[in-house]
């Protein structure tokens, strides 16, 4: 004999007591009658399930509340009858037991005195251990001549849980049919709720389907799912056992500011706009916030209050108008937190009077020589930034895809002759997009410069060589001698050979046309090894399109990731 497990659930009793529960237990006049187990009694193979049926009897008008309660100590979910006058209802339950199993079950009608039914004994031997199949030891076929046959099974994730709740444990269930096409009737049984509603699933192509249900727990607790068989034969899984333990502790709450630029421009003094939130570890909570300044000037305050789930809430803006740098801080006031604080600068644009502007003038990825056509380790690119008088100070920041990346610096000269110089080179460490652009702002007036766009692609990782293709915006003028240069890179590493280039473009509307003839790229064999090509065409009307750049190489054509343009000619 298998050894005893402890109920998580027993039912009831195969007497039909009746009992009478007092006014104060109920609101209604209630009893309980016919408290059933069935089978009370069964030798079979394990699992097995159990079901319990009792008759509440309701006096009038009024709302009971019950729930079952079993020889282990546990309880099923408090559940709630609402009648309009004299009524008998069923109620039932189920449980699964994986093995050996003696106990009772009792319906507990809920008061100020509870009252308990009298009980269904029951009593499970297990003469054996149905077989576990799984997609790894799947359900044996069978002919057309024979019966359908079903297995399934349970699992529990997390099986154990530890942490701030509500949490969620997610069942998924393996059901299996001996043949195809075949309809299985089935139902979730629950160590709280018992039996759910009946379901049905469909086999058609596959014996095996999956099937999931989620179950949101509030409080510390234990439990089990399986799943009962009801067509076209009679079978039921596994308990799959979960336990909840939730975080009792005090509300964590912790508060971030929100990325911003550093360096804010504008006529002095300048707005600078802080935005953050407030993250708390469980709910309910109430958080009081405010904002301050590094000069101790106090901006918005308040009070969030956090319901339903664990998460984030935005804070009031802070809008703090200053003409040089500092910090602002996010303060938590209670409960009890680290503030953050956040840095930034100020420019007061003077107009720019020396005509300053900025240019990119390369961009190029740096290449894993181990992996060429795996994710690239960084985007490099250079530029200038030029002036037509001095002396003037022209503060720059990098811009990509239109948004700040948080470089930034300055460019002086004393002299009064027009003056140019490079600008700190743009390096952004694992950088893995295939596409972009890049541009350079001055923060005297607030004008970027001419965008560059990027694109890359990867022709044939076992010769090691990486395309990067750029394209700059084209100039808006158009004539017989007005040309849009494009420029790509090709990176290749210990390869000797070459491939075969060929830009294409396409206007909106239109097809992809090759533009001027097609080229080769030589590779010597060095590390590394980098060319540089330019690729003009003619600029006559005003119009917009797409790029790309063809790569061909051992019988394969490779492409760049298309690029847009747009050409606007004087009126």
């Amino acid at each position: 004999m298998r050894s005893k497990w402890s109920l998580l659930v027993a039912v009831l009793a195969l007497s039909t007591g009746l009992v009478a529960v007092p006014a104060e237990a109920s609101a209604v006049r209630t009893s309980v009658t016919k408290v059933t187990a069935s089978p009370a009694r069964q030798t079979t193979d394990c699992p097995a399930s159990v079901g319990f049926s009792a008759i509440v009897n309701v006096g009038g008008r009024g709302v009971v509340r019950y729930r079952w309660v079993r020889a282990d100590g546990t309880k099923s979910a408090v559940k709630t009858l609402r009648t309009r006058g004299p009524k008998r209802v069923t109620v039932r339950d189920r449980q699964v037991f994986d093995g050996d199993a003696k106990g009772w079950q009792a319906v507990q009608i809920i008061g100020a005195r509870p009252i308990l039914s009298q009980k269904a004994r029951f009593t499970v031997a297990c003469s054996g251990r149905d077989p576990v199949y799984t997609p790894i030891h799947p359900l044996p076929g069978g002919a057309a001549s024979e019966r359908i046959r079903t297995a399934v099974s349970v699992k529990a994730a997390p099986s154990s849980y530890a942490g701030t709740c509500p949490a969620k444990v997610t069942f998924t269930a393996q059901l299996q049919v001996s043949r195809v096409p075949a309809q299985v009737a089935y139902q979730w049984i629950d160590s709280a709720g018992g039996e759910g509603p009946i379901r049905y699933a469909n086999f058609t192509g596959s014996r095996s389907r999956t099937l999931s249900t989620t179950a949101t727990v509030t409080e510390s607790t234990t439990g089990w799912k399986a799943v009962r068989v009801l067509r076209p034969d009679v079978n039921v899984s596994s308990r799959a056992v979960y336990g909840v333990t939730c975080d009792t502790g005090p509300v964590v709450a912790t508060p971030s500011i929100d990325p911003g630029t550093f360096w804010n421009s504008g006529e002095c003094p300048v707005t600078v706009r802080f935005t953050g939130k407030v993250t708390v570890s469980k709910v309910p909570a109430t958080v009081a916030y405010e904002w301050v300044s590094d000069q101790g000037v106090k901006g918005p305050s308040g009070t969030l209050k956090f319901t339903g789930q664990p998460g984030a809430l935005a804070v009031t803006p802070y809008d703090y108008r200053t003409q040089a740098k500092g910090s602002a801080t996010l303060k938590v006031l209670s409960p009890a937190a680290e503030p953050v604080t956040t840095w930034f600068g100020v420019i007061c644009q003077d107009g720019n009077p020396a005509g300053g502007y900025g240019q990119v003038n390369e961009v190029e990825f740096a290449g894993n020589w181990a992996d060429m056509c795996g994710p690239q380790k960084s985007l490099r690119a250079k530029g200038t930034v030029r002036a037509a008088s001095g002396p003037a100070t022209i503060t720059y920041e990098w811009m990509i895809n239109g948004s700040p990346v948080g470089i930034t610096d300055s460019a002086t000269s004393t002299g009064t002759d027009p003056w140019y110089q490079d600008v700190i080179n743009l390096g952004l460490q694992a950088h893995h997009a295939v596409s972009g652009s890049l541009a350079l702002k001055i923060h005297n007036d607030g004008n970027i410069s001419p965008t560059v766009n990027y694109g890359t692609a990867c022709a044939d990782a076992d010769h090691d060589i990486f395309l990067v293709h750029t394209v700059p915006d084209a100039n808006p003028f158009c004539g017989s001698n007005a040309w849009v240069k494009n420029r790509a890179y090709f990176t290749a590493n210990e390869f000797t050979g070459t491939a075969g280039y060929q830009l294409i473009r396409k206007a909106s509307g239109g097809q992809w046309q090759p533009i001027g003839t097609p080229a080769t790229a030589t590779f010597t064999g060095k590390p590394g090894e980098r060319l540089f090509v330019n690729l003009p065409w003619p600029a006559t009307q005003t119009e917009a399109g797409q790029f790309k750049l063809a790569l061909t190489h051992g019988g394969q054509t490779y492409e760049t990731t298309p690029l847009s343009y747009t050409v606007t000619c004087p009126a």
